[in-house]
């Protein structure tokens, strides 16, 4: 993925496995998750001609905790909290799950916030004003997903939410070298959502990344 990602010219990528409740995805538990960051921070100093981040897409509970220790995601440089659970929640209960999930000292990015899947699943209720606004106050990304199955945030949210004062990353959600052409969907999405380049955290030269990630 490393040397995929030089190729296209980036200067940075962050590796972002899922956590451990995604069992179908081998997704890391803390002892894995911590010794994956240090996996992740040899290749570095090894060198791909580009920067690599450790992260982790860690999954939001119910109750809004996130799946894995503070401890553990203290250790990684950039965490994105997300849900695949329980989608079926009352819009109040589902409101409080990502208000919750958002007091995380560790939480950099809301990924995929309304669960969407094109032709597939409807968003899940919530208020979206009410976390996005909670989003912009505890300077907490949105992922504008560039998946073509997703693109979620869509436009008219992107844009209100962009109202609210919130800033945005977009991620290709790449599983294979091959995904990280999808990142020109995102690109659009954010075009029409009236973004521009200050408005998105991976515009960021990698210096200006590492300082705005270590910084909530």
């Amino acid at each position: 993925m490393a040397e995929a990602a030089h190729a296209q010219g980036y200067e940075y990528i962050a590796i972002t496995d899922h956590s451990k409740a995604l069992a179908m995805a081998n997704g890391l538990d803390e002892k894995r998750a911590v010794a994956f960051a240090h996996q992740v921070r040899e290749m570095d100093r090894q060198r791909f001609g580009l920067r690599i981040f450790s992260g982790l897409e860690c999954d939001i509970r119910r109750d809004g905790t996130m799946d894995l220790e503070n401890d553990a995601l203290a250790e990684l440089d950039f965490v994105i909290g997300s849900i695949h659970s329980y989608m079926n929640l009352e819009a109040a209960e589902m409101t409080d799950r990502l208000l919750r999930a958002m007091e995380c000292p560790y939480l950099r990015v809301l990924g995929h916030p309304t669960g969407r899947i094109l032709l597939q699943r409807e968003p899940f209720p919530f208020d979206f004003d009410a976390v996005v606004a909670q989003a912009a106050k505890r300077n907490i990304y949105l992922e504008i997903n560039a998946s073509p199955e997703r693109l979620d945030l869509g436009s008219s949210l992107i844009r209100a939410a962009k109202t609210k004062g919130c800033k945005f990353v977009i991620n290709t959600d790449a599983h294979h070298p091959k995904h990280f052409a999808n990142m020109k969907y995102g690109v659009l999405m954010a075009r029409r959502g009236w973004l521009e380049a200050g408005d998105i955290l991976n515009t960021l030269p990698v210096a200006g990344f590492a300082r705005a990630i270590q910084s909530k």
